[in-house]
């Protein structure tokens, strides 16, 4: 795995051969295909911008670590540009320590481009806005996102996916998981345009609470100016089934290891697409302890 390092507005490490670096632009170069994946950290940098442009035609899994450890007020504005006919799988990890974090993110998909878009949050307080442009025809984003609060953690998560096209798909499937004293707000926006038609929008999002004291809150919007399109919602909060406990238990865990092992269940979908082995052991280290 190649790992491209970004601080202070600069690379620094090298890029892989055909990539372009320029007033705070990653350009990715068109028609290839990457067999392993990009890694992008963000480290201790806390105000930092960055777009990134995938050419055409190209397939590449790109991981974005934005990770700081300082407490002080930080923010960062990133984006991605998906040319026409590439695909690409995205996965964003977010673990800052700060008590006034922003990230703002932005996603352009063009004429035929697939987005993988993946995200998993376990900043201690943070507002993260992913905004996503279905801008040409045939362009589809799959958005999972997953944050894990605990303790005094507050995590606002505001996804939004407009469709600019017709034939365009757009799902999102968002996941709040608090305990003890965490927060989650969890807004999901998806907006079809006058006259995109045939475009297809669903969203999932669902909330889970381990303690009395923890609080989630979801709010599933659609907005849809064209009747000729396909749309559905849904949203639920509540805790683990008893039922699901009970069984584990009765296997002889503990109901902690229980509700565990069902949370972990949750995150495996983020886990699996996390290959680089030291950062995954951290971020299944740091969500079991606010577990």
């Amino acid at each position: 795995m190649i790992t491209i390092v970004v601080k202070d507005h600069q690379i620094k490490s090298k890029l892989p051969e055909g990539f372009h670096f320029a007033n705070q632009v990653l350009d990715i170069p068109a028609n290839q295909v990457y067999d392993d994946p990009i890694k992008v950290v963000i480290a201790d940098d806390n105000h930092e911008s960055l777009k990134m442009i995938v050419g055409k035609s190209t397939t590449i899994k790109i991981i974005l670590e934005v990770m700081s450890e300082q407490v002080v007020k930080q923010d960062y504005n990133i984006s991605l540009i998906v040319e026409q006919n590439a695909h690409v799988k995205y996965l964003l990890v977010s673990e800052l320590a700060s008590e006034e974090a922003l990230v703002e993110h932005y996603f352009t998909v063009n004429r035929d481009a697939y987005l993988d878009l993946v995200g998993g949050f376990v900043s201690n307080v943070i507002d993260a806005k992913m905004h996503v442009d279905l801008v040409g025809q045939g362009a589809e984003v799959k958005m999972r996102a997953i944050a894990v609060s605990s303790d005094e953690n507050k995590q606002n998560l505001d996804v939004l996916i407009i469709h600019k096209a017709p034939y365009t798909i757009g799902h999102m499937t968002n996941i709040g998981i608090a305990n003890k004293h965490g927060k989650i707000i969890l807004n999901g926006v998806e907006k079809i345009e006058k006259g995109m038609k045939q475009a297809n929008a669903f969203q999932t999002l669902k909330g889970i609470i381990t303690s009395d004291t923890a609080t989630v809150e979801v709010n599933p919007i659609l907005l849809i100016d064209e009747y000729d399109v396909q749309a559905g919602h849904g949203a639920t909060i509540g805790k683990i089934e008893e039922e699901q406990l009970y069984y584990l238990q009765s296997r002889g865990l503990t109901r902690l290891q229980s509700e565990k092992l069902i949370i972990n269940g949750f995150l495996k979908p983020i886990v699996d697409e996390i290959e680089d082995e030291p950062l995954k052991e951290r971020f299944i280290s740091l969500v079991n302890s606010r577990i």
